[in-house]
């Protein structure tokens, strides 16, 4: 099939709904306008979305690791609790004077 039906096709497309916008009262004209104008910005983020979906799925597990890793730290080590405040005991000695 050559390309000659479907530049027709697409050329008829574009004619009807540049005259449904002409149809369109003002309002609604501009709000059509605006939201083509934004269609491109949507376009891109959505692509660069699904482009880097796998980077930021590992980045989101070596994060949940790291976190997993930090309470186990802190469930490890010495310290006292004062409601809410956990002070460990690396506190508790005296400090090098600078």
């Amino acid at each position: 099939m050559s390309p000659n039906p479907w530049f027709a096709a697409l050329v008829v497309l574009v004619c009807v709904a540049l005259l449904a916008r002409m149809c369109l009262p003002q309002r609604r004209r501009a709000a059509l306008d605006a939201a083509l104008r934004r269609l491109p910005g949507w376009v891109r983020s959505r692509a660069k979305a699904v482009w880097h979906w796998r980077d930021w799925r590992s980045r989101r597990d070596d994060a949940a690791r790291l976190a997993e890793e930090a309470i186990q730290r802190a469930r490890r080590t010495r310290a006292d609790k004062d409601g809410n405040v956990i002070r460990p005991e690396a506190f508790k000695g005296p400090r090098k004077p600078h």
